[in-house]
């Protein structure tokens, strides 16, 4: 878990230095549920544009690499 939340974190770095339309926000919330959510947000007004959660008392390990992919889509398609 530890590894996809660092390429998280780095994806999210790289995001806001390749587009001047979009940015990453990740929010970590250490209640019971211990919640997880990505934002993909507008750096024009700060709309969202996707929001993912996700509840690290569950481990669905599976969604980690629907985070990744999700915000590799927005590094891949740097149209500045």
């Amino acid at each position: 878990m530890e590894e996809k939340l660092l390429k998280i974190f780095k994806l999210a770095d790289s995001l806001n230095e390749k587009q001047n339309k979009v940015y990453a926000q990740i929010t970590y919330t250490a209640d019971k549920n211990k919640t997880i959510e990505i934002s993909i947000r507008s750096k024009k007004d700060y709309s969202y544009i996707e929001r993912c959660q996700l509840s690290l008392y569950q481990n669905p390990l599976i969604k980690w690499d629907n985070f990744i992919k999700m915000i590799e889509s927005y590094v891949e398609s740097v149209k500045n």
